[in-house]
């Protein structure tokens, strides 16, 4: 274990790793990077703290590692694998405020970019902004999403450290005016927080102002999620199967009044996002 700070009342500590890339198991991705284990957004409804080891995983949101030697690791990865597509995260977030600090991701994106690979970067922060010029000039070999449960402030019962949506939703239409790629995940959706019209139908708009993709998905209990949504939220609604069906219902309706491409990531992550392009 190498150096230890602490920011915004987080616990960073520096690792070192053997591996960079690993093999995805998600059917729209190819290999899969993680710049950190843990994150600072600290959502409580995230699956990634039941697959995180150690300190990040326990203490989710209070602890997170970073792999200090990453780039040194994925430059010469890059020359033996063969290119594909890497998403960027899968199980922490890349542009977590950590990353102000350090710039794996910037730095990992501009290796994967120049050796062939498409990246594929899934985020809830507006960080990615400070890379618009990296994004630029990589723009056919990246793709950029953005999670958004709502637009409500009510987002901070879920997502307590992450941008407030609106800065979300700013950042998505400043890099779809620059012709990347874009789409929206509007998930987890979870009974009596975030599954009224009023949650999604703006998310909805945003999709189609920036002629974005929009994922559905809907919440899905694992035990360690539901302590941490216990502890911090009281009593956790257990979604049904009629709940999701008129959720769902109503999403795609307002999908198709809009215009919006839309699928559930239910039907294989949105048909493996368009057979991996």
């Amino acid at each position: 274990m190498g150096a230890k700070a602490t920011m915004g009342g987080v616990i960073i500590k520096e690792i070192t790793v053997k591996n960079a890339l690993t093999r995805s198991g998600l059917p729209e991705y190819d290999y899969a990077l993680n710049p950190y284990l843990g994150c600072q957004h600290g959502c409580v409804y995230c699956y990634a703290m039941e697959f995180t080891r150690g300190e990040p995983g326990i203490n989710w949101g209070g602890v997170v590692y970073v792999k200090a030697n990453l780039v040194q690791v994925l430059s010469r990865e890059v020359r033996r694998f063969r290119p594909g597509i890497v998403g960027l995260s899968t199980i922490t977030d890349p542009y977590q405020p950590v990353e102000s600090r350090y710039r794996l991701t910037r730095r990992s994106i501009e290796v994967l970019c120049n050796a062939g690979f498409h990246v594929s970067i899934q985020t809830k922060s507006a960080l990615i902004i400070r890379d618009l010029d990296l994004l630029r000039r990589c723009s056919g070999s990246v793709d950029v999403g953005f999670t958004i449960t709502t637009m409500r402030d009510t987002y901070r019962l879920i997502e307590p450290m992450a941008a407030h949506p609106l800065a979300r939703a700013s950042a998505l239409r400043r890099i779809s005016e620059l012709g990347i790629e874009t789409w929206v995940f509007l998930g987890p959706i979870i009974p009596g927080i975030n599954d009224r019209r009023e949650d999604y139908e703006p998310i909805i708009r945003l999709a189609r102002d920036t002629g974005s993709q929009l994922i559905i998905d809907r919440f899905r209990p694992r035990p360690l999620v539901i302590k941490v949504m216990s502890n911090r939220l009281g009593h956790v609604n257990t979604p049904s199967r009629s709940w999701w069906s008129v959720v769902l219902k109503d999403v795609l309706a307002l999908c198709r009044e809009y215009g919006v491409e839309c699928m559930s990531a239910e039907d294989e992550w949105g048909m493996a996002r368009g057979r991996k392009r």
